[in-house]
């Protein structure tokens, strides 16, 4: 099948190494109280995976016109996150390919706190789609549905 079909226009106009811009928050007591009761784990050190940061920078961008479901993460944890510090997050597109016909891209997001201090990095994979397109339907194309 001809690439441009199988991925759509908007995932053969994205290019590795785009930014996907910043957005800043502050890591709060209640905000790491809430996590490690969520986990179950009253030494949980950090609750920036809750918020998804790979994630929420591709849809800051994309998220009217491209969907990224989930198919792995990978993250590195460095520091603990600190109560009352601001994190700051930058994200960029990594890598994207085509895998048994179905288009991927891979988006890395790193924190750093206000101390310059590097939290996390996280790299979320994602099977790209159009936002109109049926959520499974890039997969059932592997069985001619």
């Amino acid at each position: 099948m001809n690439q441009s079909v199988q991925t759509g226009a908007i995932w053969g106009s994205i290019e590795v190494g785009e930014d996907l811009g910043t957005f800043d928050y502050v890591m709060t007591v209640e905000m790491i109280s809430d996590y490690r009761r969520v986990v179950d784990n009253p030494e949980a050190a950090y609750p920036t995976v809750a918020a998804r940061h790979p994630a929420n920078l591709f849809y800051r961008k994309y998220g009217g016109r491209m969907r990224v479901p989930n198919t792995g993460q990978d993250s590195e944890y460095f520091n603990p996150p600190v109560a009352g510090k601001r994190i700051t997050v930058t994200g960029r597109i990594v890598d994207k390919y085509i895998r048994r016909d179905k288009p991927y891209i891979i988006v890395e997001a790193k924190a750093v706190d206000e101390d310059g201090r590097l939290i996390e990095v996280s790299r979320l994979i994602g099977l790209a789609r159009e936002a109109d397109e049926p959520a499974f339907a890039v997969v059932t194309r592997k069985w001619g549905a």
